[in-house]
């Protein structure tokens, strides 16, 4: 399965199609990127294409200003990643986002299948007319489940199967299903929760079990190199104790 796969599973409008290459330099000239992160873009990169713009007048979909001007979506973005070996691709996603002032469906090329990234964005409480993230990229591999739930996946990726009501609620769906592609990575079962604060709820349950498998692989990591045994059954305990916290956060995942 290619990122191409990906955009075809939208069943976009033909209006709607774009297909140009991004110019790496075109990313670069963003002010807040530093020296490291203009060398990401650049060595990272091997291809970035603007697949796609989904705009009110190709998709009957309204665009969306919120009513305190936080956000303001007048068009959304397909694109499609190809990286170099090594490169790091969540904060290259994360510069990716930052670059582009209209939230991005972005596909990332991988050897195990393609990867989903969204984020959330609002305007700017510093520059005007600037937009910045709301919260990190969520990303999701298709690769990290099995066929039948990738294909459910891209099957609810479809845009007429968004929420219409504006072109945030079209993200938002977007949003929703990549969170539930994360959670059947950990469940082995897709699912969509019921709203977008279900899935908000999903999410943070997933940044919870991921801080604490990391932790749990570390206490064993220090068991086995403890020759000490009073000290190897208090490294035993605290795994117990964050591998019932595990727990929990798996039922949080189950029941948003």
């Amino acid at each position: 399965m290619t990122p191409d796969d990906v955009v075809d599973a939208l069943q976009l409008p033909a209006d709607c199609a774009v297909d140009v290459r991004v110019p790496k330099t075109q990313l670069q000239s963003h002010s807040d990127f530093s020296a490291a992160d203009r060398r990401l873009l650049q060595d990272g990169i091997d291809t970035l294409r603007w697949a796609a713009a989904i705009r009110p007048d190709a998709v009957g979909i309204p665009a969306y200003t919120a009513p305190d001007g936080s956000r303001r979506i007048p068009e959304l973005h397909v694109m499609t990643l190809r990286t170099r070996t090594g490169t790091k691709l969540t904060r290259l996603e994360e510069l990716l986002h930052r670059a582009v002032p209209y939230p991005i469906l972005l596909v990332s090329e991988q050897e195990s299948g393609p990867r989903v990234s969204v984020a959330l964005k609002r305007m700017s409480h510093a520059r005007n007319d600037e937009v910045t993230l709301e919260s990190p990229p969520v990303s999701a591999s298709v690769g990290d489940v099995p066929a039948p739930v990738g294909d459910a996946f891209l099957s609810a990726l479809q845009l007429d199967r968004q929420p219409r009501s504006d072109l945030s609620a079209v993200y938002d769906g977007w949003l929703a299903r990549t969170v539930a592609l994360r959670v059947a990575a950990v469940l082995g079962k897709f699912a969509l929760a019921g709203t977008l604060d279900a899935a908000q709820t999903q999410l943070s349950a997933l940044t919870e079990s991921t801080r604490l498998e990391a932790e749990i692989n570390k206490l064993v990591a220090q068991i086995k190199r403890e020759k000490q045994i009073p000290r190897r059954i208090e490294l035993q305990d605290q795994i117990k104790v964050k591998r019932i916290a595990l727990s929990v956060a798996h039922d949080k995942l189950r029941l948003a």
